[in-house]
């Protein structure tokens, strides 16, 4: 579709941009100092450091000037990435001086959606903040509360600070995003540390894990590699995705019936003897107990669940144990598909350890770092990155327990950067 542009629309672009300009004069916008701008002079050069755009972290080297960040690439000595960085990352500083970015608290002074505010002083803030907290506690109780934050360290400090104020509720990227896929690598393997040769597969099920529209370089490139030199990409999607553009075949799966699919995918491995005995006699137990639970998820019951046809169900199973060890599921990202999320997740990683490509090429391997490396060297060579240091804090919770919204929600206290709350809209199966 062609969108054409004339002069009225133009002049209203222009208006518009003039409005977004005009707005670095609104009270509590970095544009509000006004710093005074020089020219940067001097020998440049590139610091090597981490992107701290997106949970990824991905290796980058920025270039500095004077001692200011001016420029982000991607690190060239990271295999992974390929020396990239995609374009949230290279915007890290953007970002930092963008003269609309906020760095002192705004109050809202008009009716909400009226857009105007004014500037207060961080005790004036931190005081509204907490009369307002304490006013839904007295009112309504402390539970109905929540508290998020991004993840990692600050967490701590996130979930400490519930604990002080008495609500159970909180919640971080994990409960959206890799809670899931961890509790059911940990329930299977006694480690979430498990991580995807996607590069070298050949033949690859993917559940919506559209990572052509995500924000991992490494996966992005590693599936184009595997694709390129032949494996077989099947996508199970509701959506029309990019991965699902270039993967072989695309199931538009019915909402919600990813884990009726992949029962009875296990079914078929088990029932028709596909999966490799040899490796489940040597490194697995409850064979027996699995077998039975799945007895009663067949082809024919999952296709009425997943639109997905008994014959490709069946087909898909046969070619997938054919391409094994180098053929795998991928687990994934997010926990919003279904509400039995982590069965899904832990009926994929049982679905891979049944072919057999556990440290295979194409596989599934375990995480090795630094200390493992150096064990099996005899020597030190490879370099450990050191921990960060928190400060000692008093603490009211266990920051270990994994905490979920159990109860009906007044208010959400969002810290550092939001979250998602689990979306309840599926099947159960038991």
């Amino acid at each position: 579709m062609t969108q054409m542009l004339n002069r009225r629309s133009f002049l209203k672009l222009s208006s518009t941009a003039a409005a977004v300009a005009g707005m670095s004069s609104v009270p509590g916008l970095l544009g509000a100092l006004e710093p005074e701008k020089k020219a940067l002079i001097g020998n440049a050069q590139f610091t090597a450091s981490v992107c701290e755009m997106c949970s990824t972290r991905c290796p980058i080297e920025a270039r500095v000037e004077n001692k200011e960040g001016v420029f982000i690439r991607g690190n060239p000595k990271s295999k992974g990435t390929g020396g990239r960085v995609c374009a949230r990352g290279g915007s890290g500083f953007n970002q930092l001086y963008d003269p609309q970015r906020i760095v002192k608290p705004l109050m809202r002074v008009g009716e909400r959606g009226e857009g105007k505010w004014k500037e207060v002083s961080w005790d004036e803030a931190y005081t509204f903040i907490a009369t307002k907290l304490n006013g839904i506690k007295e009112k309504y109780g402390a539970h109905t509360v929540a508290f998020s934050a991004k993840g990692g360290w600050e967490t701590d400090y996130l979930v400490n600070f519930a604990g002080g104020f008495g609500s159970p509720n909180t919640f971080d990227h994990g409960t959206t995003c890799p809670l899931a896929y961890g509790v059911a690598l940990t329930t299977v393997f006694g480690t979430s540390g498990v991580s995807r040769d996607f590069g070298k597969c050949k033949y690859m099920i993917n559940l919506g894990h559209n990572v052509y529209e995500g924000i991992v370089i490494s996966y992005a490139r590693a599936i184009t590699e595997a694709v390129e030199n032949g494996c077989k990409l099947i996508s199970l999607d509701p959506r029309y995705s990019v991965l699902s553009s270039k993967a072989t075949e695309w199931h538009p799966v019915r909402p919600g019936g990813d884990v009726a699919f992949v029962l009875a995918l296990i079914n078929v491995l088990i029932t028709e003897n596909l999966y490799d005995k040899k490796f489940v006699e040597k490194y697995c137990e409850g064979f027996d107990e699995l077998k039975a639970s799945v007895a009663t998820y067949t082809p024919e019951w999952a296709s009425k669940e997943c639109d997905i046809s008994a014959k490709d169900i069946k087909r898909i199973a046969l070619e997938y144990a054919k391409a094994a060890p180098a053929a795998m599921i991928d687990y994934g990202h997010r926990v919003t598909y279904t509400p039995e999320e982590i069965e899904l997740r832990r009926a994929i990683v049982i679905a891979n350890v049944l072919i057999g490509n556990i440290e295979k090429p194409g596989g599934f391997y375990f995480n090795k770092g630094a200390s493992m490396y150096n064990k099996l060297a005899g020597e030190k060579v490879a370099l450990s990155l050191k921990s960060l240091k928190v400060p000692e804090f008093k603490k009211f919770m266990n920051l270990n327990a994994s905490t979920v919204l159990i109860y009906p929600i007044v208010s959400l206290a969002i810290f550092l950067k939001s979250s998602g709350i689990y979306q309840k809209n599926s099947r159960c199966y038991s």
